[in-house]
């Protein structure tokens, strides 16, 4: 009678406790593919690797923005896709979180910049480009401001682009 009751506790203990294990809290999350919940409104969904993002992913911010693409140890790295809240688009290369190397921003109005970026920053020849694909300018950037069509040291901040985050 005795054995029944410690079988039957120990189902009780057994299945209480697996009930309550949870696959991920926070980034508490070993490897595999998870969904988290932060508690600043944001959310993601991917891959992790010893409780890291790494692989592909969905980062969904609470501000609206999402980037979706490649991760490496909790770093955007590699291609991906940030898409702003206002319509906005970055479609490109990634290193440690920032725009680094060839990319386009696709403005909600369908214009497209294209371009080198380094450390987030568009800097360097860059032209833009309507809907249709027909040239509109072309010219050089320094800290994401058109400074014209010669490389000069002045600037004239007439187009600015969006940071992300």
């Amino acid at each position: 009678m005795r054995s029944k009751y410690c079988i039957v506790l120990f189902f009780y203990i057994f299945a209480f406790c697996k009930s309550n294990q949870k696959i991920c809290e926070g980034e508490n999350c070993r490897f595999g593919k998870h969904t988290v919940s932060y508690e600043n409104g944001d959310s993601f969904e991917g891959e992790f690797f010893e409780d890291t993002k790494h692989g592909f992913g969905i980062y969904r911010y609470s501000n609206g923005d999402i980037f979706e693409g490649e991760f490496k140890y909790g770093y955007k790295e590699g291609l991906g896709s940030y898409s702003y809240a206002n319509g906005d688009r970055f479609l490109g290369n990634f290193e440690k979180g920032k725009r680094e190397g060839v990319g386009k921003y696709i403005f909600a109005d369908g214009f497209i910049l294209e371009g080198i970026w380094t450390n987030n920053e568009l800097t360097g020849k860059a032209k833009i480009v309507n809907a249709k694909g027909s040239l509109v300018l072309e010219g050089y950037w320094h800290q994401n401001s058109f400074i014209g069509i010669k490389p000069k040291e002045g600037l004239n901040d007439t187009i600015k682009i969006s940071n992300p985050e």
